[in-house]
């Protein structure tokens, strides 16, 4: 950092489904909740290691409005989170919704802002697959699946779980919501027992979550940025920018041409473990 150089708070969004890969944003509206627009880990990583590494940034504030998505996705988030944090202060603002994954990655942050109603928690991990075989039959078309090993199929699919693959997803779900209940124990300062009472995936409203000890503060983006300002020890007095930090110029290739619903499904088709909300909730007038 030159001298004289003013310090300055750096933004960091994540918004949509959380998913492996780059960020993408499909130009067309998609029939399926939250697929439109995805955030994509090795995006949201990229811009968190830009931030940890610029020395201007004094503080962080990570935006949060996302259902989640991917288990694996929103863990690996997560870790970059926490890294920073050891850094430099970071704060999470939630938007209308920063729920199951969503919550997972802001858990870190030394102070979470989120709205009254914004829908938060949903502590928790479901997992499954697709079983395209009565599909494939309606179409005329025959697959034979050739595998050695009695899991080899398991998510294959072109039938559905055995009792005995059922049991096994089942075990790893639980192994991943022990993780998660971990994450929050330790980044909220809870007891383990406590945040099984407020996880079991239940939501939340924001107003709910402060209650429960899942947020810190209700109120905006500015209030969020203050609060960023405060923790880093800049003089209030001062004018401090505030920017938003991407993931720098690496190259990231072009998505195959491919439609927009598959570009959409072709993440969440590589996952089985999901922090992820299985439902949108929408509020019109009436």
């Amino acid at each position: 950092m030159t001298n004289g150089a003013r310090r300055a708070v750096g933004v960091i969004s994540v918004e949509g489904t959380i998913v492996p890969g780059p960020s993408r944003r499909l130009p067309t509206p998609l029939p399926l909740p939250y697929l439109s627009e995805q955030a994509g880990a090795d995006t949201v990583i990229q811009a968190l290691r830009q931030a940890e590494r610029n020395k201007r940034l004094a503080a962080v504030v990570l935006h949060v409005d996302s259902p989640g998505g991917s288990a694996l996705a929103s863990d690996l988030i997560w870790r970059e989170v926490l890294r920073l944090a050891k850094r430099k202060p970071v704060v999470a603002y939630m938007g209308n919704v920063a729920a199951s994954g969503g919550y997972y990655i802001a858990a870190p942050a030394a102070h979470i802002v989120a709205q009254p109603a914004t829908l938060t928690g949903s502590i928790g991990v479901w997992g499954g697959k697709f079983v395209t075989a009565g599909l494939y039959e309606k179409l005329g078309a025959y697959r034979q699946v050739l595998q050695r090993g009695k899991t080899a199929g398991m998510f294959s699919d072109a039938a559905p779980f055995s009792d005995a693959e059922r049991e096994k997803i089942r075990q790893t779900m639980e192994v991943s919501y022990v993780r998660f209940k971990a994450r929050v124990a330790e980044g909220r300062r809870l007891e383990i027992d406590r945040v099984e009472e407020i996880a079991r995936g239940r939501v939340w409203t924001g107003q709910q979550a402060l209650k429960r000890g899942l947020v810190d503060q209700l109120d905006d983006f500015s209030a969020a940025v203050e609060k960023a300002r405060a923790l880093a020890g800049l003089d209030p007095r001062r004018d401090v920018p505030v920017v938003q930090v991407g993931p720098g110029k690496r190259y990231t290739p072009p998505m195959p041409f491919d439609g927009p619903l598959l570009q959409a499904l072709k993440p969440l088709l590589r996952e089985h473990l999901f922090a992820l909300l299985p439902w949108e909730i929408q509020f019109r007038d009436a």
